[in-house]
């Protein structure tokens, strides 16, 4: 599964409901109870041998890749600060908490990934996008 986004315990999550089984079906299946997988799922930190034999478990492969990281020229920086301000006046917070929720969460890390295709979209879709990303990074407004 290639996403850079993605969170060990969400990619765990994911093939997990692939494979149709319930969070207590796959503890059963590595020896862990159903709320140790929830909390895998959910963020607990898990190194990424855990995470290949959990997904090895479900019939799964972990893969890592490594991305060389674009810099960011004048555009980009307007626009994530566009987004940014946005985001805080859409949310109700203010501007440092809405840059640090984004930092902290991965928001701006998506962002710069996506940011052609965002930058196509209207700032409600954007904050849904980010709030989306930053909730399954374990972010939660």
């Amino acid at each position: 599964m290639e996403s850079k986004q993605n969170t060990l315990g969400t990619i765990i999550r994911l093939e997990r409901k692939k494979a149709g089984l319930t969070q207590a079906q796959l503890g059963e299946r590595i020896g862990l109870k159903e709320s140790r997988v929830s909390k895998i799922e959910n963020g607990a930190p898990i190194t990424p041998e855990v995470a290949s034999y959990i997904l090895g478990k479900i019939g799964s492969e972990l893969q890592i890749k490594a991305i060389v990281k674009k810099p960011i020229d004048r555009n980009s920086i307007d626009f994530l600060i566009g987004v940014v301000h946005n985001f805080s006046k859409i949310k109700g917070i203010s501007l440092g908490r809405a840059f640090k929720y984004l930092k902290t969460f991965k928001g701006l890390e998506y962002l710069r990934e996506y940011q052609e295709i965002e930058q196509t979209l209207s700032y409600e879709d954007i904050t849904s996008d980010l709030l989306r990303v930053c909730m399954n990074n374990g972010g939660a407004l």
